[in-house]
């Protein structure tokens, strides 16, 4: 039926229908986010008040990032990809975003400070889609600020920088993450000795930290 209406307003034109005001609801505007959208506003606020740029990246990645980065599965290859660049469904947001900061730097932005909240994808059921959020600092971009430093020679980012963020984005959705165990057993893609997985028990992980890996 609305497509009929559309085809009628286009032939006799909009200039012969009346405007119709909207009817104006009663009382007070009930909110209309979901909770996973507040919780999603909160962090993108937050992260952004630690000096980090939002970034959107695309979700489709190489075959070999995807396989890196732990995907890579046959079942989330494009049938019909628009270049051999972006052949697979990203498994997480972090090659992306490494791409981005690899693209800044090869252009003479050495510190770098990005974040993306979007969605990766674990399989091709509906539920293997999840909701994820990354940053990513490079150079000297720490929280009290980028590059050179009165001082002297100003320092450089690393994992205990990230950790803090880590905390402050768990902290801002209600996790206490003093409670959370530390573990060394963050993926193969970040630095064996400079990384961290945050858990509430053996299974539930909150978040991985740490330095990539060389």
């Amino acid at each position: 039926a609305a497509d009929l209406v559309e085809e009628v307003v286009r032939i006799a034109g909009l200039d012969r229908i009346p405007a119709t005001p909207l009817p104006r609801v009663s009382g007070v505007t009930q909110a209309v986010l979901t909770d996973k959208q507040k919780r999603a506003r909160r962090l993108r606020r937050l992260l952004a008040a630690r000096g980090l740029v939002e970034a959107v990246t695309w979700s489709f990645i190489t075959k070999e990032q995807a396989t890196h980065f732990g995907g890579g599965g046959a079942h989330l290859d494009l049938a019909n990809p628009i270049s051999s660049e972006m052949s697979a469904m990203r498994p997480g947001l972090l090659p992306g975003l490494l791409a981005a900061v690899t693209r800044n730097r090869n252009r003479g932005a050495d510190d770098v400070a990005l974040f993306e909240l979007g969605q990766a994808y674990r399989g091709d059921r509906p539920e293997d889609q999840y909701l994820s959020g990354v940053g990513v600092r490079a150079g000297t971009a720490t929280l009290a600020g980028s590059g050179r430093h009165w001082a002297g020679a100003a320092g450089k980012v690393g994992a205990f920088d990230v950790k803090a963020d880590v905390f402050a984005a768990l902290t801002a959705l209600g996790i206490d993450p003093q409670k959370a165990q530390i573990s060394r057993d963050a993926p193969h893609w970040y630095h064996p000795g400079r990384s961290g997985t945050l858990r509430l028990g053996p299974k539930a992980v909150l978040a991985h930290f740490g330095e990539v890996h060389p």
